[in-house]
């Protein structure tokens, strides 16, 4: 068991160091941002550190890679035996941690990350709450329709459900493509990049409907169809990568611990490897604190564009609202209209004589 407390003991530390530096970028890039001239130096802390909460996860292969590697590397069992046993002492910390971070990436992470999308709205002060009062628009639904803060359950629904959308449209589409002769299905095909989309490319030899009607079908309910397809595909696109998103650092944790156990069992008793690898060492450092900077910073940016598009996604339904008002502005405008005609013309205006 000597091996476990050793390997702990080194993942303890290189975890803690991670964390420090992560947590060091981000109070440098917030500096920058002007957030700590925005909020109190405590809250402005506590809002750095929320966001190092979303990243968390992501930071722990990195942290196992060079623990992993070192305590291979200072193995005095020269078998296979040593290794494989040694191997299999270090799952007894590596299950748990691949749980842990399993449960926080599907369950505790999409609530962090919702909680610091309400402040950067909060700091940013751009949600239009005034509009949002009163269209009566909740910010808080429409947060939790964005795949990033999504519960795993409604995730897996929602994927579900584009995905059968999807290819009900293309479909669709191959039946639409199926009734034009080959000149407007080919320039269709290509026009609506059907072929991208995975629809067979088919005609009809001897078209059964009119010019007219295939010309319909053409640049109006096969356009419309390829339309709504492409959209499904982007948000299933959205939805089947949060998804394997939040699976993928779970999987890293096992692959880093396979390879750099193997790598550093390897790399043992011979001097010239073992300069190299000084050397190495020193380069993998350097470029594991500049992937750091970089994960802490892309989780940032995550919630930046989604903190945008709550804003977006509220104006979208604040349109949405206004346009239904004015169409029934303007079907009251035609139903007085027409009242005025029919009694101008001796009739008696009813309900039916009124456009609804």
């Amino acid at each position: 068991m000597k091996y476990l407390k050793k390997l702990s003991i080194y993942f303890a530390i290189i975890l803690a160091i991670v964390l420090v530096c992560g947590f060091t970028v981000l109070v440098i890039k917030e500096v920058d941002k002007g957030t700590f001239y925005d909020l109190a130096t405590s809250e402005a802390l506590a809002f750095c550190l929320q966001l190092g909460m979303a990243a968390f996860t992501a930071l722990i292969p990195y942290s196992l890679s060079i623990a992993t590697f070192l305590s291979f590397w200072a193995m005095n069992d020269e078998k296979w035996t040593g290794f494989l046993r040694n191997w299999v002492i270090g799952l007894v910390l590596v299950l748990p941690l691949s749980a842990m971070t399993y449960y926080y990436d599907w369950f505790i992470r999409p609530q962090t990350m919702a909680a610091s999308v309400d402040k950067i709205i909060e700091i940013k002060q751009t949600y239009p709450q005034s509009l949002a009062d009163k269209f009566s628009i909740d910010p808080e639904e429409i947060l939790h329709n964005i795949p990033m803060v999504m519960p795993k359950t409604k995730l897996i629904a929602q994927t579900d459900s584009l995905e059968t959308s999807f290819l009900a449209d293309i479909d669709t589409c191959g039946l639409l493509l199926s009734m034009l002769p080959d000149t407007l299905a080919s320039k269709a095909y290509d026009s609506y990049q059907l072929e991208t989309m995975g629809v067979a490319y088919q005609y009809a030899a001897h078209p059964a409907a009119s010019e007219d009607s295939l010309m319909f079908i053409a640049h109006t309910e096969l356009y419309r169809y390829a339309i709504t397809a492409w959209e499904t595909s982007t948000e299933l696109q959205r939805h089947q990568k949060e998804y394997f998103g939040r699976t993928l650092n779970t999987i890293c944790i096992y692959v880093a611990y396979i390879l750099f156990a193997f790598l550093g069992y390897l790399l043992r008793y011979k001097p010239i490897k073992n300069i190299l690898m000084v050397f190495a060492v020193l380069i993998a450092a350097a470029w594991i604190c500049h992937e750091i900077g970089s994960i802490v910073q892309e989780h940032a940016k995550k919630l930046n564009g989604v903190s945008r598009q709550v804003v977006d996604d509220t104006y979208k339904e604040i349109e949405g609202i206004r346009e239904k008002e004015r169409n029934a502005d303007n079907d009251s405008l035609n139903c007085f209209h027409d009242n005025l005609v029919y009694r101008d013309n001796g009739e008696c205006p009813t309900r039916e004589n009124c456009h609804q």
